[in-house]
């Protein structure tokens, strides 16, 4: 029996031998099991960042009338075409005046008579002041009775008041005379500055009401002006004089400079979008109203950002991101906050700082803690 014990004993006791030196190889240090991974790092970049808002729309100048006369009636003669350049107080369009006339003359006519009634009323009050005066001398004499002393008073107060109607009905009747000539001066339409004729949007005979735009006029007075529509996101970074870039398909290859120099209070109901006014500055070319133009502004706005390529975003949810950097030869996971993709740059509004080592390549292979060694 002991020759089977023994043989069997050593066995067990190689066994357990071999077993702990398997553990003991199995289970060393994880951080020198994995090996380091070779990187790329860009250092990231803190900018101020101005925000571009890009549009497109109208140019027009920038004060534009329609003119109408102010007394309805058939048109005469317009002296004007479309696109003519006209000067200030040069006569465009007139009316036919003979009805207007006949009002001046009749107003004419009414205020001659009430300067008469005014006249005629002034004698009776003259005579009035006469009568009362020698029955009150009478009276005193006890010549005449207080009865006609009375009756001489009471004509007196009637003349004086037959004379202040007279007085307010010529009023009157001068302000219709001034009314019926303002509407003869303006049967005629003149330009109100130097400017261009836009548009005409009536003809001769045609019978216009008052208010009725006949022409459609653009002072050149006022520069230009390109009318664009923005979003809510855009408009917040936007302010009056800030710059802007405009192009325009009539002249290609060339760029004009501007401001802003209007924004909407509030947004188009019918469109959701607001409407700025980018003023464009005089160049030694034609621009004409109508023109397409698509502008480039720059917000006058900084926002402090970071900048890193877009090589160093390994994923992203919306505007969440994950980015490695290197702390101490090892790759660190940095959860980062999206502002916006800008080309080849990632621009981040946090989640790291300025000079933070960024990597670039090899981020398949990484995990946070992963040994790096940088190239």
């Amino acid at each position: 029996m002991k020759s089977y014990i023994i043989p069997l004993g050593l066995l067990i006791l190689s066994v357990l031998a071999l077993q702990s030196c398997s553990d003991t190889q199995a289970s060393p240090d994880s951080s020198s099991s994995t090996p380091p991974r070779t990187v790329q790092v860009v250092p990231a970049e803190g900018i101020q960042y101005r925000e571009a808002v890009k549009a497109s729309g109208q140019l027009a100048l920038a004060e534009e009338a329609r003119l109408s006369f102010k007394t309805g009636g058939v048109i005469r003669k317009i002296h004007v075409r479309e696109g003519q350049q006209v000067r200030a107080g040069q006569l465009l369009a007139e009316i036919e005046t003979d009805e207007i006339s006949a009002r001046a003359q009749q107003a004419e006519l009414g205020k001659a008579q009430g300067a008469i009634s005014v006249e005629n009323a002034r004698l009776a009050l003259q005579l009035a002041e006469r009568d009362y005066r020698n029955a009150k001398g009478l009276y005193a004499d006890s010549v005449a009775t207080l009865e006609q002393l009375e009756n001489a008073e009471v004509q007196l107060d009637n003349a004086r008041n037959q004379l202040k109607l007279a007085e307010r009905a010529q009023s009157i009747q001068a302000q219709q005379q001034e009314v019926a000539n303002y509407n003869l001066r303006h049967a005629k339409i003149l330009a109100p500055a130097d400017g261009t004729i836009l548009k005409k949007l009536a003809e001769p005979n045609e019978v216009a009401g008052p208010g009725t735009p006949v022409l459609l006029f653009g002072s050149r007075a006022k520069a230009f002006v390109l009318r664009v529509s923005v979003t809510d996101k855009d408009v917040v970074h936007l302010n009056l004089g800030d710059p802007a870039t405009v192009v325009f398909d009539a002249y290609p290859g060339r760029t004009f400079s501007g401001n802003i120099r209007e924004i909407a209070g509030m947004a188009d109901p019918y469109t959701g979008t607001f409407e700025v006014e980018v003023e464009v500055k005089p160049e030694a070319v034609a621009l004409r109203s109508g023109f397409i133009g698509r502008a480039t502004i720059q917000s006058s706005e900084a926002i402090p950002l970071i900048s890193i390529p877009t090589d160093a975003l390994k994923v992203a949810d919306g505007q969440a991101g994950v980015v490695f950097t290197v702390v101490e030869k090892q790759a660190r996971q940095q959860k980062v906050d999206i502002y916006k993709l800008q080309g080849e740059q990632l621009l981040l509004r946090s989640g790291i700082r300025a000079g933070d080592p960024v990597i670039t390549s090899g981020l398949g292979f990484l995990q946070d803690g992963t040994p790096v060694i940088i190239e």
